[in-house]
């Protein structure tokens, strides 16, 4: 057990860093909501467009507007690109009572966004009581850039009996914690899109959000191997990457942990392999219980609940897999589970533990298939 306990350590260890940081993001966007997703507009904007007006803002954004668009507050626009240094901004036409409008809403998390269901926009339009004859005719998640997007489509009648319709375009930047909305307003009566809004629409840039290709892994998809453990090999999930326990050979884990972690800029999960020298006998091993696990853990978090504990294999090794949610002082803010996969490995005389630690839940796919992950290349040999 004293393997198993200095495993369970380093584990909480991490959770600790990592809930921190969450908590710091959390703050940052309650204290300045507006200055935290601010930046200036770099020199690298979206290349000009001969013969058309492009909008763009200093909150990191750029799209093309349709030739009907020409006016702001009246005013006729000059030049080939109108910079707006605010938050929101309205173009319109001059000829008729088309327009578009950008707004960028602070303090929008990624679960925010994804809650934002047909049925709650539908119901949000309605409340205001302005239009009537309110109808969403379509309503699509997408992405734009990479980034999680909206695209919904409604039409209306105004207070003036007016009818017209709407295309709203929301994009998430949930590393500034930001909203982007885009509206166009056209008064189409055929309900369809012209090319030039069409071409608009899918003009749409972040244009402060062009990732170097620096950071580009030749062998993305390709497994990991493990030199503190002979045969051991593990294929990361998509979209996660190794953070902690690199070497100078690609894709080789030379240390006795690795850490990986999702991509993806909202969600600060991570998943930690713990390699200790030495093993158990086999049926010393099976002999553990659920409630050897709770007693390790109990020094660490002040509540745990127990949600699945059973002995599983991995490859030809014995292993017990062990689902929980936790609470601590770190971690009384979130909703919190682990999945703790510890093998067995004799013939190796190797532990290995793999914990996926979970926050707000959002990756049980990877929990239910975590002992799939986590290869032995001598599996094969060992059984001619």
């Amino acid at each position: 057990m004293k393997k198993l306990t200095a495993l369970i350590i380093l584990t909480a260890a991490v959770l600790a860093i990592a809930s921190g940081c969450n908590k710091k993001e959390e703050s940052s966007v309650n204290k300045t909501p507006s200055a935290e997703i601010t930046e200036a507009v770099t020199e690298e904007t979206a290349e000009p467009v001969p013969d058309c007006l492009t909008l763009t803002g200093t909150y990191g954004y750029s799209l093309i507007l349709p030739d009907s668009i020409d006016s702001v507050n009246g005013d006729k626009i000059t030049g080939s690109e109108y910079i707006s240094n605010t938050d929101y901004v309205m173009v319109n036409s001059s000829t008729s009572k088309d327009n578009i409008n950008v707004v960028v809403e602070p303090g929008k998390d990624k679960y925010t966004f994804d809650s934002y269901t047909k049925e709650v926009f539908q119901e949000q339009c309605e409340a205001l009581g302005v239009f009537t004859n309110f109808k969403v005719n379509k309503y699509e998640r997408t992405e734009i850039q990479g980034f999680d997007a909206i695209h919904i489509e409604t039409s209306a009648e105004n207070p003036d009996g007016d009818t017209f319709s709407q295309i709203q375009i929301i994009v998430n930047r949930a590393e500034k914690n930001a909203d982007y909305c885009y509206t166009f307003t056209y008064t189409d009566f055929s309900n369809t899109l012209t090319d030039e809004y069409k071409k608009s629409i899918e003009s749409i840039k972040m244009i402060d959000a062009e990732k170097s290709d620096d950071t580009v892994d030749e062998l993305a998809g390709e497994p990991f191997t493990f030199e503190m453990c002979e045969g051991m090999t593990f294929d990361a999930p998509d979209g996660w990457t190794l953070t902690e326990g690199e070497s100078d050979t690609p894709h080789l884990v030379s240390e006795d942990r690795a850490m990986f972690s999702s991509s993806k800029a909202e969600d600060v999960s991570n998943l930690l392999i713990t390699i200790s020298s030495g093993s158990d006998d086999n049926e010393e091993f099976l002999n553990y219980t659920q409630e050897d696990f709770e007693a390790l853990l109990s020094g660490t978090y002040t509540k745990i609940e127990s949600l699945s504990f059973e002995a599983v294999k991995v490859g030809k090794y014995d292993a017990f897999k062990y689902i929980y949610n936790v609470e601590g002082e770190d971690t009384e803010d979130l909703d919190l589970r682990q999945t703790m996969l510890f093998i067995n490995c004799p013939d190796k005389e190797a532990g290995v533990m793999v914990c996926l630690t979970d926050f707000n839940q959002n990756n049980s796919d990877i929990s239910d298939t975590l002992e799939t992950c986590l290869l032995y290349t001598s599996d094969a040999a060992d059984e001619l």
